[in-house]
């Protein structure tokens, strides 16, 4: 269905009818490899985009590829890349200049791996990095705001924004000398009209990493309201929250949100008409291509071969010796040996008195047997510091209470279901909201007190205010961190690595320390 618009945009285009393809996957996460480290075919991967992307070359079709962000994290590949060989050309950059892409996006994951990383990265790539809301203390962008293509005939610009919420989820020195602006309709909508008085496009791109949202005003997930609410952009790109969705609003825009993990190609087919140097109308058609359909491009597999057998030599090394199984779900319905586990580690490694943690994966098992690095990535799937925060009493019973009340309502998603260790507590299910949590005392028998002052463990991403637990639980400040901040670690996968290392052994036993009560 081909849906039409017209437009008051300056344009450069001569008479006639122009086509042109706008193309967008979201959300990688390291799915580079068309096989995983114990030789699994995936069912997507770049390998299969890329085989998409020679069809389309066949063709001889005008053309914009876009990354929309977060490819930089998720995957032992970006990981190694990122952390471990930090001399060969990183594997992204390479990948993405081979793919061709026109422009891609900085997600919020890419920047929590560090300027060491995304600078890097950003040297290699041979297309622009963009983030029109990250600015340096001169008021510049510190990426790029935007880039004009020219394709068959006509002028596109693509204006990309970061997700501003990054800063309640990532250290600052992740971001050290970036101030992330708030992407709300007044700022974009100025961004966009400033730059398009300047380039005069025929086609306007949006590509903002943020969520779909429900269409409301929302920080972090506002891409569907800014494209039913913009003026003079054509089309609007989000991602962030892995979910599919597209639709074309009444005023003809087009959103697009193609997921995660290169599992759809968004792609979207303008026709654009022109009399008298003028556009007098737009139609556009849409489409979510599933890349399962697409064999594996055995060109781009032999590229980046050695690079796997790299990645997978690296995964397949031996950690320890699990004596039974890690079973992940237990954790969402009682103590567990996993979240022990995650105890453990942040304990030894902090001196903290308290520990915070949650379960980042939900599903699968490690089973009995020697351990390797690559389980550690089903372990923990994600790049977080270790963090230690002062808290009182009183703030930790609250961000214990926001914590159940989530978890009882299934509001949220298990990786925003902590619990604590080195306490003493019950979770009484069927007590009002915010009188759930009853306290006994500390692990080892001694008080508890509400208005004393704890040090407490858990991730960066929680402790920058992440799921609102610190924020709206404990009622803390989170926009001043530095004043309740009293130590930073290194990533927890890290600690877990050298944890279970220098164990050799470990035995997985459930924390007995909380319970849920009727």
């Amino acid at each position: 269905m081909l849906v039409a618009a017209l437009s008051m945009q300056g344009c450069s285009a001569k008479s006639g009818e122009y086509d042109i393809d706008v193309c967008v996957v979201t959300d990688v996460h390291g799915q580079y490899f068309n096989l995983d480290y114990d030789n699994v075919q995936r069912e997507s991967s770049l390998s299969k985009f890329s085989s998409f992307v020679a069809s389309l070359r066949n063709m001889g079709k005008a053309f914009v590829l876009i990354d929309n962000g977060d490819n930089l994290q998720g995957d032992n590949a970006a990981y190694y890349f990122n952390y471990v060989d930090t001399v060969s050309p990183h594997i992204y950059g390479r990948i993405a200049n081979r793919l061709g892409f026109d422009a891609i996006v900085v997600g919020n994951h890419d920047l929590e791996t560090s300027h060491k990383v995304y600078d890097r990265v950003r040297e290699q790539y041979n297309m622009p990095l963009l983030a029109a809301n990250a600015l340096k203390a001169d008021g510049k962008c510190y990426f790029d705001e935007y880039v004009t293509l020219k394709r068959g005939g006509l002028r596109v610009t693509v204006i990309g924004f970061t997700n501003p919420s990054v800063v309640n989820w990532i250290a600052k020195d992740s971001y050290s000398g970036i101030e992330i602006r708030d992407n709300d309709l007044e700022f974009v909508q100025g961004v966009v009209d400033r730059i398009v008085s300047k380039e005069h496009p025929d086609l306007t791109i949006v590509a903002l990493h943020a969520g779909s949202g429900d269409g409301s005003p929302s920080r972090e997930n506002n891409a569907l309201y800014l494209a039913r609410n913009l003026q003079n952009v054509d089309m609007v790109i989000g991602g962030h929250d892995h979910r599919t969705l597209s639709e074309t609003t009444p005023q003809g825009v087009v959103y697009c949100n193609p997921g995660c993990k290169a599992r759809n190609v968004g792609i979207c087919s303008f026709k654009l008409h022109y009399e008298k140097g003028r556009r007098t109308s737009v139609e556009s058609e849409q489409e979510m291509l599933p890349i399962v359909g697409f064999k594996k491009d055995y060109e781009f597999d032999t590229a980046f071969e050695e690079d796997w057998f790299a990645v997978a030599e690296f995964s397949h090394r031996r950690v320890c010796t699990f004596t039974g199984n890690l079973v992940f779900d237990e954790a969402k319905d009682a103590p567990s040996a996993y979240m022990n586990l995650l105890f453990a580690v942040q304990k030894s490694y902090s001196g903290a008195d308290i520990t915070f943690a949650a379960p980042l994966s939900s599903r699968g098992t490690i089973y009995a047997g020697d351990v390797d690095f690559n389980a550690l990535f089903k372990i923990y799937p994600f790049e977080n510091q270790l963090y230690t925060v002062d808290m009182t009493g009183r703030q930790i019973k609250d961000y214990l209470e926001y914590s159940y009340h989530h978890w009882l309502s299934g509001i949220k998603p298990p990786f925003s279901y902590d619990s604590a260790s080195d306490i003493v507590y019950k979770v009484h299910r069927n007590n009002p909201c915010g009188e759930r949590v009853e306290i006994v005392s500390m692990a080892d028998g001694a008080p508890f007190f509400m208005d004393k002052v704890y040090k407490v463990a858990m991730t960066s991403y929680r402790a920058m205010g992440g799921d609102g637990l610190l924020g709206e639980g404990a009622g803390m400040d989170v926009s001043h961190p530095e004043n309740y901040v009293v130590a930073k670690g290194r990533q927890i996968r890290d600690l877990l690595y050298d944890y279970l290392l220098q164990a050799g052994e470990y035995t997985p036993t459930a924390n007995t320390n909380w319970e849920f009560v009727d």
